[in-house]
């Protein structure tokens, strides 16, 4: 517990997780820098890529996938680097018809029926 004394918070005398030591542990979890970890596991590869776990493991069989990094027989790691690389050599859409091939299909179709290229 925490009382207020002077304007600044100080911990009371006797109270449970008081000591000073484990004040000071706590400030400096508070202004620690957050870590961005090099090796990702599958969940946070996932993340990364923003695709869900299933998408991910799709995605492992692709040519441009990157290989995991393994630590034991059920332990992976995905390194962030080659993900960027991945990412980078993913394959882009090409450009879109200006009409849904679909549309387009049944436009040809129906001219074929009707004779009318409307």
């Amino acid at each position: 517990m925490k009382a207020m004394e002077g304007g600044s918070l100080r911990p009371i005398a006797g109270a449970a997780g008081s000591s000073g030591t484990e004040t000071a542990a706590l400030s400096a979890r508070a202004y620690a820098p957050a870590i961005t970890p090099a090796l990702y596991t599958t969940e946070q590869a996932a993340a990364y890529l923003g695709m869900s776990e299933a998408k991910f493991h799709e995605l492992r069989d692709e040519p441009w996938m990157c290989a995991p990094i393994p630590f034991g027989p059920r332990m992976v790691r995905w390194s962030r680097a080659d993900l960027d690389v991945a990412i980078a050599g993913m394959p882009r859409q090409a450009r879109r018809p200006s009409e849904p091939s679909q549309l387009l299909r049944s436009k040809i179709e129906r001219a074929k029926r009707t004779g009318d290229l409307q």
